[in-house]
């Protein structure tokens, strides 16, 4: 079993962390993380995270105030699920991080 880590810089307050195993080939367990900071100084936030958790790849849109929202994931793998998550993050950070910002406007 291989194990693999990493992060992407995004933007200067925006980042890709990424973590999966793979075993012969295939993916066995993923977690694909949107993370923000919003102030300077501030601690990373959890925006949007793709894994395996619970058994099955999902998607939870993280809000600040509200509860997750879990998504299944219509994907014939984990392989898959893992490319596709990835390739939403990078193509769709500039959005989830407003809708975040607006959120946090609402308190």
């Amino acid at each position: 079993m291989r194990r693999v880590e990493f992060q992407r810089l995004l933007s200067e307050d925006t980042t890709l962390r990424a973590e999966f195993e793979i075993e012969h080939g295939r993916v066995i367990k993923f977690m694909v993380q949107l993370e923000c900071r919003f102030t300077e100084g501030d601690e990373w936030s959890p925006v949007v995270r793709y894994d395996t958790a619970h058994g099955f790849a999902h998607c939870d849109k993280i809000h600040p105030y509200k509860e997750t929202t879990k998504i299944e994931m219509k994907t014939s793998d984990y392989n898959e699920a893992l490319n596709t998550a990835m390739k939403d993050v990078v193509e769709n950070w500039a959005d989830y991080r407003r809708s975040y910002e607006e959120w946090l406007k609402q308190k």
